[in-house]
């Protein structure tokens, strides 16, 4: 069976490009390496105001080997409550396969679009 080399889904033996990543497949993914110790920056990956799916996101990178972890999110009252916006940080060797499967299981949905950017005012000339 063949398998993505990025995302590592398995295909059909017919299927020889990945419907979601657009690349070749491969008959055998690489034997799994062992993350290296050596000191890495961490990159924030998304905000999140929900700690449930702060916790899903996490839960599905780890499940892919990807380094990360959730900062903030000060514990309230409330139960499951949190004050603040939670961080998903993600090891900056993992960010490309980090973006690439978030991306793959939510949508692109990035802070940046240009709909939505807030243009500044301009002084009007004289």
């Amino acid at each position: 069976m063949p398998f993505c080399p990025e995302c590592q889904s398995e295909y059909k033996p017919e299927v020889s490009t990945c419907t979601d990543c657009g690349v070749a497949l491969v008959a055998e993914l690489p034997a799994e390496s062992e993350h290296d110790d050596e000191a890495s920056d961490l990159t924030p990956l998304r905000n999140f105001a929900n700690a449930a799916e702060a916790s899903m996101v996490l839960g599905l990178l780890e499940e892919n080997g990807i380094r990360a972890y959730l900062s903030g999110g000060e514990f309230t009252v409330a139960p499951s409550a949190f004050a603040g916006d939670i961080v998903l940080m993600v090891d900056e060797r993992d960010m490309e396969r980090a973006t690439a499967l978030h991306d793959a299981y939510f949508g692109e949905g990035g802070e940046s679009s240009d709909s939505s950017r807030v243009e500044a005012p301009t002084e009007p000339s004289a």
